[in-house]
C-alpha cells in the first residue's frame, strides 16, 4: 500500500513538474512578436548592408574600368608617338 502511495505521488510529481512546460509551449507568449519584429529587423539591415556592399563594389569596379580604358588610351597614343618619330628623318628631330 505504501509503495502505491510512493508511486501515485512520484507519479503526480513528474506530471506536474512536466505539465507548466507544455502550458507555456502551447500558449501564445509575448515574446514571439517581439522576436519575429527583430528577426525581421536583423534581416533588413543584412539587406541593406548587403546592398551597400554591391553599390560599392560596383562603384570600384567602373572606377577601375575607367582607369584601365584611360591607361590604354594613353599606350596607345604613345605608341602612334614613337611610330610617328621613327618614320621621321634622322636630321629632321631637332
Amino acid at each position: 500500500m505504501k509503495q502505491i502511495a510512493g508511486l501515485t505521488l512520484l507519479l503526480a510529481l513528474v506530471a506536474a513538474s512536466s505539465l507548466p512546460a507544455q502550458a507555456q509551449d502551447s500558449t501564445p507568449s509575448k515574446t514571439k512578436p517581439q522576436t519575429e519584429k527583430s528577426l525581421q529587423k536583423q534581416q533588413k539591415a543584412l539587406y541593406l548592408y548587403q546592398k551597400k556592399q554591391a553599390q560599392a563594389q560596383e562603384k570600384a569596379q567602373r572606377r577601375a574600368d575607367k582607369q584601365q580604358e584611360k591607361a590604354a588610351k594613353k599606350y596607345e597614343k604613345q605608341q602612334r608617338k614613337q611610330l610617328k618619330d621613327a618614320r621621321l628623318p634622322a636630321n629632321h628631330i631637332s
